[in-house]
């Protein structure tokens, strides 16, 4: 190979060098701003970022410390690993991960010397009593704004064994008083104790998810001075009431017993989630709760617990009584890939008039065709089939390729007039956003689901098909 002229490589040397005197230049400015200045900045990265910046220089040692930031504690790698260990993530066993896990967050905290922190979240199967105790006590310190502390164990089943307890003695949580986001999940705590954290503790709380308690039994959110927008109360199992009276409240999200609560205290509710067999209870009493349902702009609904056999859906059941949702943007359902279970869908997206997006979620990927009676959507004699006038976005998570999803995806684009873009995801629901997710999508499987999904985008080339 020929070399450069020397006129050529003399530019190149002058150019790399020129950049580099720049960079200088830059850290040079950067190392006049004084101390507290470069550790505001230093808060608005990660905390992995900030700590690798100490060994910029002897002066930038120690100024990560100052750290005022969001303080995230998260393995997902490990604990994926430990549910599903054919993915070979690396990790060692359990109990060695957990004891490696809470010494890195004691060792970082210790080293911490602000007197603030914007947010502290910490997310593990650990069950260390004395050290949640002293994580807990070092938020209320910094006096954070966002508090996540996530226990979820890698047994699912053992969810309830060993959690740990909120602590109860009450006069500690005056210093809650910044507090805008808590989320607890697997953490035991009391009814008592969260509505005095509501009314006296966190006056500026406005987001609350409580998930996985074995502890709460009883739940009155309600005060005249209540803050509280978004409310998310998920697999409380012993749960057995629940009282609403949130007049700010803008979106609530619940899975758990069935509980007769009243909807007529959230006047400003337009974003409802609900899952499991409560989910199933408001998909077969919709008509009762028309006062709540018209107020929406979205509601999300899992209809695999709708047992609903085929004779019901023949004579015309379920399909009739739906309200109208008048404000509904956006409709999201988990369901199966189950003709039964579309029909269902057509029927709320008939009675949704103003509606932009429409997500289906399919949780499995077995074949229903060959057993159930009502063999396809044009069956269903009580469909009206009308014309669907504002859809302009569909969703479909789960594709397989199965005779009930090509039909689904032909009725809407007959049906939707308006409709713009149809995105299909052959990735299993339950994987997307794991680190199963990517691994998954490099299976046989996956491909084959993917291949009928262009071939089904083939037969419309009017419409714009997003397929990952």
């Amino acid at each position: 190979m020929e070399s450069l002229p020397q006129s050529i490589g003399s530019t190149c040397i002058y150019k790399k060098s020129e950049r580099k005197r720049k960079m200088r230049s830059v850290v040079d400015h950067i190392n006049e701003l004084p101390d507290d200045i470069l550790v505001n900045i230093l808060s608005r990265l990660t905390m992995k970022e900030a700590v690798r910046t100490s060994i910029i220089s002897s002066r930038w040692r120690y100024l990560w410390r100052g750290f005022s930031g969001c303080l995230n504690f998260d393995d997902p790698f490990t604990m994926a690993n430990s549910k599903w260990p054919h993915l070979n993530l690396k990790s060692g066993p359990i109990n060695v991960e957990r004891h490696k896990f809470v010494n890195w967050v004691n060792q970082v905290l210790s080293s911490l010397e602000g007197h603030c922190t914007e947010e502290l979240r910490i997310c593990f199967d650990v069950f260390s009593n004395h050290d949640i105790d002293n994580w807990i006590k070092f938020a209320l310190e910094r006096r954070v704004r966002r508090l996540e502390l996530d226990f979820s164990r890698v047994v699912y089943n053992f969810r309830f064994v060993g959690q740990y307890t909120f602590p109860s003695h009450l006069e500690f949580y005056s210093s809650f008083r910044h507090l805008t986001d808590l989320s607890l999940t697997t953490v035991g705590i009391t009814g008592e104790v969260l509505e005095h954290l509501l009314c006296y503790c966190c006056p500026v709380l406005e987001v609350l998810n409580v998930a996985e308690s074995s502890s709460l039994t009883s739940l009155k959110v309600s005060g005249p001075s209540l803050k509280l927008k978004h409310l998310k109360l998920n697999n409380l199992d012993n749960l057995k009431d629940l009282q609403l009276h949130a007049p700010n409240l803008l979106s609530f999200e619940y899975s758990g017993p069935i509980l007769p609560f009243s909807f007529r205290n959230v006047p400003n509710l337009v974003d409802a989630s609900f899952w499991g067999c409560f989910s199933a209870y408001i998909a077969r009493n919709l008509c009762q709760h028309s006062i709540f349902l018209v107020q929406l702009h979205t509601l999300k609904l899992d209809t695999c617990h709708l047992l609903i056999g085929d004779s019901e859906y023949r004579a015309g059941r379920y399909l009739h009584d739906i309200p109208e949702m008048c404000h509904l943007k956006h409709l999201e359902i988990i369901g199966k890939p189950k003709v039964n279970d579309l029909i269902f869908c057509i029927a709320l997206l008939e009675a949704a008039p103003s509606l932009y997006k429409f997500s289906l979620k399919l949780v499995s990927q077995y074949d229903y065709e060959s057993y159930e009676s009502v063999k396809t959507i044009k069956d269903q004699p009580y469909l009206s089939f009308t014309e669907l006038r504002s859809i302009r976005v569909v969703e479909l998570l789960g594709f397989v390729g199965h005779t009930a999803n090509f039909e689904l995806v032909m009725y809407l684009i007959f049906s939707a007039k308006l409709l713009e873009k149809i995105i299909i995801d052959p990735c299993s629901t339950w994987r997307v956003g794991t680190p199963a997710e990517l691994i998954w999508r490099e299976t046989a499987e996956y491909q084959s689901a993917r291949r009928r999904a262009f071939e089904l985008a083939a037969k419309f080339p009017l419409w714009e098909f997003v397929i990952p």
